[in-house]
């Protein structure tokens, strides 16, 4: 009965099996919110190519459960487009999880201005956020579409109390020049709201137009909340693990650093969810990761395991980015272009380029390391700067790669003295093998 739908989806496997790697997944910054990413050139990001290799093998049950469950391919073939807006969420075990248990909610609002048509597809969401799956659908053919601006706003007025939002390039479809993307916005508190309001500022080559368009949410699920409140030290170092917040589209993992731990703990790089049958839950891998709550807290973002029921489930963990707490900050005389400060390892190239506003930094490692490295600068004075992206390029013609790591500065040439700058990310890691139950 369900026949063609099930080769479709069988086909969309097989394609996505055979596709080469995408070179634009890159971890969102932890603690620094999204900041703008450059590149010189297109190299594969091997840390995604590995979060891929996981994505492929849970596709593999998830096109075969369609095969023993007839009321699921009626719901996927149901659906016009479901499987672009699979692809595009592959990288999320948590929303394919949502979809496979039929949490997507249809919207097919539309739009159209100057020949562009615009459709809110569809949604998932929760009652800490929402990612909304949209399609351009050009009256011609556009060599490149993006998103310029995104607003979400309630339509009775009131304020949304939003944490933070991304939105990225659009898709374009290999059958035609359709455009898919999709938008997440996240909330500092839980949302009452059903009703909304989506601006979007559209952009092309000789093309600007923005679009207004509401939309209504139906069903919204509350949180699982779970207590671990258990510690781990790892190289001396003491980690709490206080509770998590498991929503369908994510778990917010809350952890605490002891303040009297001699290292700064960066980025938490292979924290997981693991079951009492090994399947794992890993961090987000296309998106933001964490959020800093103070010095010694930090909330870490994991894949949903919301509409899984385990009998037991662990936290695993065996390596994190840590500096000394004295070498956290990055110091650079600006007028002598020189760097003054950096953690041990020496890893970044004492000499730094001014651009402009750009400080911009080239360090060469071993491993792959692609993340934006910092956050929040400084004056002499300790006084915060103004900087509203950071940056990396990879240049990949030398046979050990070369990154350039900058922030862009408002105002830099103006600023006296040395500039400090926080360090978010960085190739130094503390290693142990963790394994706790919380359930």
């Amino acid at each position: 009965m369900f026949e063609h739908e099930e080769k479709k989806l069988a086909d969309f496997k097989n394609k996505f099996e055979d596709a080469s790697i995408p070179v634009e997944a890159l971890d969102a910054a932890i603690m620094s919110g999204f900041q703008k990413a450059k590149r010189k050139r297109k190299k594969p990001v091997k840390k995604w190519m590995f979060a891929c290799a996981a994505a492929i093998i849970f596709l593999s049950g998830f096109f075969t459960s369609i095969r023993i469950s007839p009321a699921f391919a009626s719901y996927i073939a149901a659906i016009p487009g479901m499987d672009r807006i699979v692809e595009l969420i592959v990288h999320d075990k948590g929303m394919l999880a949502a979809i496979s248990n039929e949490y997507y909610q249809e919207i097919g609002v539309s739009e159209e201005k100057n020949g562009v048509k615009l459709t809110i597809d569809g949604v998932i969401a929760d009652e800490n956020g929402m990612v909304l799956f949209y399609t351009l659908q050009p009256g011609k053919k556009y060599e490149s579409m993006w998103i310029e601006k995104v607003d979400l706003k309630r339509v009775d007025g009131k304020e949304l109390n939003q944490s933070t939002s991304s939105f990225e390039a659009p898709h374009t479809s290999e059958k035609s020049s359709d455009h898919q993307g999709m938008i997440e916005y996240f909330f500092k508190d839980p949302y009452e709201a059903r009703e909304f309001q989506l601006e979007i500022k559209v952009g092309a080559s000789g093309y600007y137009e923005t679009f207004n368009m509401p939309f209504t949410l139906k069903e919204v699920k509350s949180a699982k909340k779970l207590a671990i409140n258990k510690d781990v030290t790892i190289q001396g170092q003491k980690i709490s693990f206080v509770n998590a917040e498991i929503y369908p589209l994510r778990v917010a993992l809350r952890v605490k650093m002891d303040p009297k731990n001699t290292k700064k703990l960066l980025n938490f790089d292979d924290l997981r969810l693991v079951d009492e049958k090994g399947e794992t839950w890993s961090k987000i891998q296309n998106g933001i990761t964490g959020s800093r709550v103070s010095d010694n807290e930090v909330i870490v973002y994991l894949q949903s395991n919301y509409f899984n029921e385990p009998r037991e489930l662990y936290l695993a963990l065996n390596k994190i980015q840590a500096v000394d707490k004295e070498e956290a900050d990055l110091v650079v005389d600006i007028e002598k272009e020189k760097i003054i400060k950096q953690p041990k390892g020496r890893q970044f190239d004492p000499q730094v380029t001014v651009s402009g506003e750009d400080l911009i930094f080239k360090m060469q490692t071993e491993e792959e390391f692609s993340y934006v490295m910092f956050n929040t600068p400084k004056d002499h004075e300790g006084k915060e700067l103004v900087s509203e992206s950071s940056f990396f390029s990879i240049i990949d013609d030398e046979k050990t790669p070369v990154y350039e790591h900058g922030i862009n500065i408002k105002n830099l040439h103006s600023v006296k003295g040395p500039i400090s700058l926080e360090i978010s990310f960085y190739p130094s890691w503390i290693v142990g093998s963790e394994k706790i139950k919380i359930k």
